[in-house]
């Protein structure tokens, strides 16, 4: 019989306050304008380049450590083959259906070169949703441990971006996408967080997933 899985908040909360540690840094080394690259602060976009010192590149090792942890716990999942599947699947549906929408018209990004707002966000929060639901189909308890440590770890960069927008602080939290224009009375704040709380949490569920399963690989088989 497979022992008890270790409490989820037991799981998190170590990594939620490293995580949080990383976001206060890179924060004061926009503000001090220490090296870009190790920083980035740069509006988002294809063109910006990816800072170093970022809380995503942690999903991918948080998701390893928890996918290791919950193997030798608890013997999970049942078929690593299947979800590890389910999470390629997942994944190809996020990057697939996005290019797929994208070429069809259907979700238009704005670019300095073509300035407007976005157009089909439904259609894309619709497929988040999907390829979320079939990654937590995927390994469900690794999947909402992801979840929850990605809302922990991206509500302090929500209020980051709030303080950073009323006190005019030049970071990347404060820059939206080159030619995004928003439609009159839309928050910036709002159009700044929103990808903090759907798209980075999905980002988050999907890199955290796929390393999970390559944790529990490593982990082999539960301990007796």
């Amino acid at each position: 019989m497979a022992d008890k899985a270790p409490s989820l908040w037991s799981m998190v909360l170590v990594p939620a306050v490293l995580t949080l540690i990383v976001s206060i840094v890179r924060l004061v080394g926009e503000l001090q304008g220490w090296n870009d690259m190790l920083f980035g602060n740069q509006a988002p976009g294809p063109e910006s380049k990816p800072a170093l010192i970022a809380i995503i590149w942690l999903a991918p090792i948080y998701g390893c450590w928890f996918g290791w942890k919950l193997r030798k716990s608890t013997g999970g999942p049942r078929s690593l083959g299947k979800a590890s599947l389910l999470f390629v699947i997942g994944t190809a549906i996020m990057i697939g259906g996005m290019a797929g929408l994208v070429t069809s018209g259907l979700l238009v990004m704005p670019s300095a070169e073509a300035p407007g707002p976005v157009v089909g966000m439904n259609y894309f929060l619709g497929l988040m949703g999907i390829s979320a639901l079939v990654m937590i189909a995927a390994w469900p308890r690794l999947a909402s441990t992801l979840i929850v440590y990605g809302i922990l770890a991206r509500l302090p960069v929500v209020a980051i971006t709030y303080v950073a927008i009323e006190k005019a602080w030049d970071t990347h939290h404060t820059k939206l996408v080159p030619g995004l224009i928003l439609p009159a009375g839309d928050s910036k704040f709002l159009a700044l967080a929103m990808p903090q709380v759907t798209f980075w949490i999905v980002g988050t569920l999907m890199l955290g997933g796929l390393f999970g399963c390559l944790g529990a690989l490593l982990a082999g088989n539960r301990s007796k």
